[in-house]
């Protein structure tokens, strides 16, 4: 069975791949006279956003299609993205039956995690205000990731990202900057208003949080370190409103 760190560097993984849905539009399966590919997020995306796979056998570059082999793979790469979370969750749940963990603190994350699933927008900004208090778990990373990041709906977005920054700790900045080392335009602009909103009225609290930026400088990942550079930033923009005597 995977191990806890296993299983949280799959969280982080699946939480910085682009948004699914991902849909793997196949030659072998449906001819279009084109290539196989992967379509991305056909829901969201403003533009086609597709992937597409070259193999190579032998040093010779496999057609992109239709070809049996090639299909499959992109086959099994797309299914990834939806696959991965339902079985990564699965095993958690499994391992705390095993364990007979009847800890309410972990069955109310649970809740949360998979309320942060749910199709309503609404139900998934409610996780991420519930799941806020959880930032301090490893495993609520890649949860609270996906809702900073939400596709289907920025207020999601803005709701999750103030709820963690209202902690005011390290745990809510590293959930922040690692959506900011790889979100969109549009995510980043909403991430950044939330920002502004929390960190306009106290300085200490924006001195503080400029602090602990400045120490995940020097975090060992690097997309932590990458968005603790661009919160830096924006912090030190906001004059905020009310100063010590």
């Amino acid at each position: 069975m995977p191990t806890e760190e296993e299983l949280v560097s799959m969280d982080a993984r699946i939480a910085a791949a682009s948004m699914g849905a991902w849909v793997p539009v196949l030659e072998t399966r449906g001819a279009t006279g084109g290539a196989s590919c992967i379509r991305i997020s056909p829901a969201t995306a403003v533009d086609d956003d597709e992937m597409y796979l070259s193999r190579f056998v032998n040093g010779e570059r496999v057609q992109v299609g239709p070809d049996l082999q090639l299909d499959a793979d992109l086959d099994f790469i797309a299914s990834a993205r939806q696959d991965m979370p339902r079985l990564v969750a699965e095993v958690r749940r499994l391992r705390g039956l095993l364990q007979g963990d009847g800890d309410r603190r972990h069955a109310a994350f649970v809740a949360l995690r998979e309320l942060g699933r749910s199709l309503d927008h609404r139900d998934r900004a409610d996780a991420g205000r519930g799941l806020a208090a959880f930032a301090d778990l490893r495993e609520a990373l890649g949860p609270l990731l996906e809702l900073v990041l939400d596709p289907g709906d920025t207020f999601v977005t803005r709701v999750t990202t103030e709820a963690v920054l209202r902690r005011m700790d390290r745990a809510g900045l590293t959930v922040v900057a690692s959506a900011m080392a790889v979100a969109d335009a549009n995510h980043s602009d909403w991430i950044h208003t939330a920002v502004v909103d929390v960190f306009s009225i106290f300085s200490e609290d924006r001195d503080r949080a400029r602090q602990l930026c400045e120490e995940m400088l020097r975090d060992a990942d690097d997309r932590v370190a990458l968005g603790a550079r661009r919160l830096h930033d924006i912090l030190a923009e906001i004059d905020p409103v009310l100063r010590p005597a």
